[in-house]
């Protein structure tokens, strides 16, 4: 947030200007208590807002290709942004930093951080929480701030950013859980026949994988499907821990995903879609049906006896049914594989159209009316 501070005005014109500022919120009798129960009503409202938003949860080890399916689905999803459309973003900015606000006045009270001066902090959220009963939530929330409103808004937000309580709890915020937690957590979103989706994709390095089962808890009762990412081109190919131990990445790949649903397997309900992507798929053909590479000597679960390792239908079933082994028996997940080519754009548009006849008509169903 990136707002001048009017802070170091120190003229009493300057200081005559910011008591004006207030006037929206002059008459209101609000007590500081009042302003926080309808900080907290705001944010029950924005969730209930957005409770209507399905959201998909993107895994994957490094290297996996989650950034190319993301930036795949948006090619396929959406056309190249007219000068009216960028120009239309402002307003995501104005409700942004709006939105923005509202979140820190709320870890704020969370935290129990006292105002640097509360003789202008509080009368400035009265005076935004005026505006924004004049302007509508719904509207806020849905990104519909026009330009005159925001720059109504803009002094008081200015106030409350300079103020130290507000500084703190920007300090702090990711002590206190939310959808804005993680660093290194990317979203996009798609709209499907008007339902939106975002895709939530949290980085797979070693160091950010502790962050896949704290985000599932947190979007606990929200998610419908998580999107794991395997590169299955990877079956030959390793790298060396700090410990210095030597590891497959196509072994890691499926042990991350063991350990995802055996330690943690109460997050997922039997109404998750667990979907898996054997993504990197013409590379993995090219290493086997091109290059003859021997798939038996990496891969010590593979059933040499019975199976053909340079036969790539065989070694893609072994793959499938070599993910049935990681799924606990008695996790119930409605389950689905594809083999995938992030930088094929017509297999991802294949790929996604047979999730959208598979899962997102789930989504559709408890999203619309009937």
């Amino acid at each position: 947030m990136s707002i001048l501070c009017p802070c170091a005005a120190s003229s009493s014109g300057a200081s005559s200007g910011a008591e004006a500022k207030y006037s929206v919120g002059r008459g209101n009798k609000l007590s500081a208590e009042q302003v926080s129960r309808q900080i907290d009503r705001q944010l029950k409202a924005d969730r209930e807002l957005r409770r209507h938003e399905r959201r998909i949860l993107l895994l994957g080890t490094a290297a996996s290709g989650k950034s190319t399916f993301l930036r795949s689905m948006r090619i396929i999803h959406e056309d190249r942004f007219s000068e009216q459309e960028l120009l239309s973003f402002k307003s995501v900015i104005y409700c942004n930093i709006w939105r923005g606000l509202m979140k820190l006045l709320y870890v704020k009270k969370r935290l129990g951080i006292r105002w640097e001066n509360n003789k202008t902090g509080v009368p400035a959220v009265k005076a935004l929480l005026a505006l924004e009963k004049e302007i509508g939530h719904s509207a806020l929330m849905a990104c519909g701030l026009r330009e005159d409103q925001f720059l109504r808004a803009a002094p008081f937000i200015q106030v409350l950013w300079c103020d130290a309580g507000v500084r703190e709890a920007f300090e702090r915020r990711h002590s206190v859980p939310g959808d804005e937690e993680f660093k290194d957590v990317f979203e996009k979103c798609l709209l499907y026949e008007g339902v939106p989706l975002r895709i939530i994709d949290i980085g797979g390095h070693t160091n950010e994988r502790r962050k896949w089962s704290k985000t599932l808890r947190i979007f606990q009762g929200e998610l419908q499907s998580v999107i794991y990412i395997i590169a299955c081109s990877t079956f030959n190919e390793t790298y060396t821990k700090a410990s210095g131990e030597l590891i497959n990445k196509l072994d890691e790949s499926f042990l991350c995903l063991r350990h995802l649903l055996d330690v943690k397997s109460e997050l997922f309900t039997r109404d998750m879609n667990l979907i898996v992507f054997f993504n990197k798929d013409d590379l993995f053909s090219y290493k086997i049906a091109s290059l003859r590479v021997d798939y038996s000597k990496f891969d010590s679960t593979f059933p040499a006896d019975r199976f053909d390792p340079l036969d790539l239908g065989q070694v893609r079933e072994h793959l499938i049914r070599r993910l049935t082994t990681v799924v606990p028996p008695n996790r119930q997940l409605r389950r689905y594989t594809h083999f995938t080519t992030s930088i094929d754009l017509s297999n991802v548009r294949r790929v996604f159209r047979d999730i959208r006849d598979t899962v997102m008509l789930n989504f559709l169903r408890e999203a619309l009316p009937a």
